[in-house]
């Protein structure tokens, strides 16, 4: 089953660039990266909301001596008790989630806080209606 997962959510990576992007205004203060979400793919089940998420990059960064441009990623937000957690992400060569994909890990994050000060909490205001 979890086999099964992962291959969805792999799939489901490469395939949603066809979604359509909205800009937040969580994108960062200094102009080094933009962050977008996809009305396309948002799914609520028991206050429970996930959608994907491209975080477009000004300047290449770098993990593992590879450099990518953007990163997409699924993610679960609980409205309840403003939790999120990242269910599975991959980073590319190029902006807006195009191009080669340089790294993938689709084993979801532990639940974390949302902090009042970033785009996340910005994303949970706007898809919980809080």
């Amino acid at each position: 089953m979890k086999k099964l997962l992962s291959t969805l959510i792999l799939m489901f990576i490469s395939n949603s660039a066809v979604a359509g992007w909205t800009e937040f205004s969580g994108s960062s203060n200094d102009g080094s990266f933009k962050v977008y979400y996809s009305q396309v793919t948002v799914r609520n089940q028991n206050h429970v909301i996930r959608v994907w998420r491209v975080k477009d990059y000004m300047k290449p960064q770098v993990v593992n001596d590879v450099a990518y441009l953007s990163e997409r990623s699924l993610l679960e937000v609980n409205c309840k008790t403003k939790i999120f957690r990242t269910m599975a992400y991959s980073h590319y060569k190029q902006n807006m989630g195009s191009g080669e994909s340089m790294l993938k890990n689709s084993n979801p994050n532990e639940w974390v806080n949302i902090s009042p000060d970033i785009s996340s909490e910005v994303m949970r205001k706007f898809y919980c209606g809080v």
